[in-house]
């Protein structure tokens, strides 16, 4: 056994984490069970009222035995925009399209002529690199995404050809219908027992199949801030009117490294984390063609200027006395701004970014996110996926496409998510789950004889999707935003019968929010090395920059046990104010002596997003604004030295500053708002959540099936794929450190899944 427990007590982790579950819910006072007509008790997400979190609702219980609140359905409440009457606008919409037409084109010809040629080796390879190569799938045509671009000219031509305030031009939803250019409705089986890969048809309302699907924009909590209303970037100073500190400079001055190691979790919960935010979350920057852009002149002295720089170039400035570039000469990290979508409700108005894949928690991280692209992962037989076995064990399938890898890398891997390849830690969480879909989808093929390939993979991915969202909702989000806050946004589930918590009217779209700003928490608890644990010889200090885009280590033989050994023991960094110059100078370095730097680039997709500032989402979440550094701690003079005012601070740099709430939280009130109304979203708006009954839920699982998977820990999937599990131990909670109450426990000793649940005979 590779971890002895050296503690006496056999409490473990899950019981105390249930125990708190269990006096939450006594001490927990509501008001009435209740409400008052023409109020209903429902869970915060359906409820019509924006901001929703800060309200003053009375508490009571839903028909689920949820925590709810009294209000009003959000069908009832939604708030059209304005339109101006079509006798008014149809000549000015006529000009402005044509307007529009002609700069967007323009713009494009002219940067056609002074297109600059990339190198291997400059920043923008490296920030290319960490966007991945371009997504493959029929998600968003490319002649559609262009159009969206162009909508944005013509959007702008038509608000100020009617001189609209900013305000207005957020409010109004420009121009008139235009159907020809929409995308028709998909064709939907209402009583289909699968999930599409694409997530359309997930809501049985014909005009709403494709909310969720691959290809819609994201969604968001607040009106953006975009400067012109339409899509200018938010680059100014909404207090003083001078410009925002370049995204570097904040980044040098508030996010230095320090070791500081998180004293309850380790590594796997960092990495879980962003192998479960490749499953519903995917934006990628403007391209040419299969050109990328380039922003930067080409020895990165400075930004392109004038006709050579093209429309989407948003580049970041770097000081000539920074601390590290300016060793180089670097002077310009380039960034692209973001694809955008077309509006779903066909009309013009504010840019809306593209989610290239499914925003459900679905699997699409193993099965991708269009037919295509999981005809490629599947062998078509006996309902598996492809693997490879370079060593005897189990591996990822090579690809022949090795753009997401670095040249020299030995192995470059195929999974359903193309970002597969980042880091190796990633690349091993990737692995666990392929194992996990053929170790389910050959138990069932041996259950049930006569099912074909097809039904065995469905089968299979139905499973694995459904241990997905068990583990997701029930252990992750409890480590990151608190229980209290899981219990009180109905995130934790019941495992008593089916649930009937999906409701047609919760769209479930991703936020802009957590895709540009809450989700990049988990990069200030990435650790500048990994302590890998190897079985035979000593252990290995390896820096993370080494495997960036180089999964090699994954040939090793018994890498794969070692490694998640490794992550399980390995504490990650504390979230706070430090992030490590792994990822601030040499994210992607491949062999050069310097990479690009993450925390800049989070803070400018935040402002390419226009999200608003950090203060505005404290105020939706229910706290005080902050009016004075000082409010900050010890970090308020370095804010102070890079911004105006608190009021320009940016939602990742303030979200990450926050202390954590009282209740156990990873991170403040703000951010546990954020991924807590986002995930109720995803929850309640997915009708194939897999603890949905028959009422909803075509594809529901049996009672019997929803008492195993109600008996599924992350602890038993690693236990259920690891290489040699007679010599291998776990901690109940393997997102914390081992202790007395935590203490690792043989994987024998640990329920399997019984998939004898599934046989066509119960």
């Amino acid at each position: 056994m590779r971890r002895v427990c050296a503690f006496c007590s056999p409490k473990s982790e899950l019981s105390v984490v249930l125990l708190v579950l269990v006096v939450s819910a006594v001490t927990f006072t509501y008001a009435t069970s209740e409400c008052v007509l023409p109020e209903r008790c429902q869970v915060r997400v359906a409820c019509g009222v924006e901001p929703r979190v800060h309200q003053q609702f009375t508490h009571c219980l839903t028909s689920d035995g949820l925590e709810g609140v009294c209000c009003r359905p959000m069908a009832e409440l939604e708030r059209p925009k304005r339109s101006l009457p079509p006798e008014l606008t149809e000549e000015l919409f006529a000009n402005a399209v044509g307007e529009g037409h002609r700069i967007y084109t323009r713009k494009l010809a002219t940067i056609d002529q002074h297109r600059a040629v990339m190198t291997a080796d400059s920043t923008d390879s490296l920030v290319r690199k960490f966007h991945g190569p371009h997504f493959q799938g029929s998600l968003a045509p490319a002649a559609q995404e262009q159009e969206a671009y162009e909508d944005v000219f013509v959007a702008r031509s038509f608000a100020d050809a009617l001189n609209l305030t900013v305000d207005e031009r957020l409010e109004l939803s420009l121009g008139v219908n235009r159907p020809k250019r929409c995308l028709p409705p998909r064709s939907c089986d209402a009583n289909a027992r699968y999930r599409t890969h694409d997530g359309s048809c997930n809501n049985p309302v014909p005009a709403r199949s494709s909310w969720g699907a691959a290809g819609y924009p994201f969604e968001r909590l607040l009106p953006p801030a975009y400067e012109d209303g339409v899509w200018a970037p938010r680059l100014h100073s909404h207090v003083t009117g001078r410009p925002l500190a370049s995204p570097r400079a904040i980044s040098v001055a508030v996010f230095p490294d320090r070791d500081r190691r998180d004293p309850r979790f380790n590594l796997l919960l960092m990495q879980f984390g962003q192998f479960m935010s490749h499953d519903f979350t995917r934006s990628a920057s403007v391209r040419m063609g299969k050109s990328e852009i380039q922003c930067c002149t080409s020895d990165h002295s400075g930004a392109l200027r004038g006709d050579q720089a093209h429309f989407a170039c948003l580049p970041i400035e770097v000081s000539p006395n920074d601390p590290f570039y300016s060793r180089f000469g670097i002077r310009c990290l380039n960034f692209v701004r973001l694809a955008l979508a077309r509006d779903g409700k066909c009309r013009l108005g504010y840019g809306k970014q593209l989610n290239r894949i499914t925003h459900f928690i679905d699997g699409s991280t193993v099965y991708g996110s269009s037919d295509a692209q999981a005809a490629v992962l599947r062998t078509f037989s006996a309902g598996r996926l492809r693997s490879s076995f370079p060593t005897g064990e189990e591996l990822l399938p090579f690809t022949q496409n090795r753009a997401s890898c670095e040249p020299w890398a030995e192995a470059c891997f195929r999974a359903g998510d193309d970002r597969a390849n980042q880091i190796v830690s990633l690349t091993e969480v990737h692995t666990l789950f392929l194992r996990e879909h053929n170790r389910v989808a050959f138990r069932l093929a041996s259950l049930n004889a006569h099912w074909d390939d097809e039904r065995v993979y469905q089968e299979a991915r139905r499973v694995v999707g459904a241990v997905l969202q068990k583990l997701f909702y029930n252990e992750y989000l409890p480590a990151v935003v608190g229980v209290h806050k899981a219990r009180q946004y109905g995130l934790l589930d019941r495992f008593v019968g089916h649930t009937d918590l999906y409701n047609a009217d919760v769209r479930p779209f991703v936020f802009n929010e957590l895709s540009g700003a809450a989700f990049r928490f988990g990069h200030s608890t990435v650790d500048g090395a990994f302590v890998i644990q190897h079985r035979h010889r000593r252990s290995e200090l390896v820096p993370i920059q080494e495997v960036f885009l180089n999964p090699s280590r994954m040939l090793q033989r018994s890498f794969f046990d070692d490694f998640l050994f490794s992550l399980m023991d390995q504490p990650q960094q504390q979230l706070d104010d430090s992030i490590t110059i792994g990822l601030t100078r040499l994210l992607f370095a491949g062999r050069n002596p310097f990479g690009s730097d993450l925390a800049s680039l989070n803070i400018q997709r935040g402002r390419d997003h226009a999200l608003r500032p950090y203060n505005d989402y404290r105020a939706w979440a229910g706290l005080p604004r902050i009016t004075g550094f000082e409010q900050f701690g010890a970090v308020g003079a370095r804010l102070a030295s890079v911004y105006d005012s608190p009021e320009d601070v940016d939602l990742w740099v303030g979200g990450l500053l926050e202390p954590p709430s009282q209740d156990g939280a990873l991170f403040g009130e703000t951010f546990a708002s954020i991924l807590s109304e986002q995930f109720a979203r995803l929850k309640f708006g997915d009708r194939y959540y897999y603890t949905n009954g028959p009422r909803n839920n075509p594809g529901f699982f049996t009672e019997q099936q929803l008492g195993e998977l109600s008996r599924v820990t992350f602890a038993s999937v690693i236990c259920a794929n690891v290489d040699q599990p007679e010599g291998f131990s776990v901690p109940q909670n393997v997102f914390r450190h081992p202790s007395e109450h935590n203490p690792p426990v043989p994987c024998t000793s640990l329920p399997v899944l019984d998939l004898a649940a599934w046989s066509s005979d119960h």
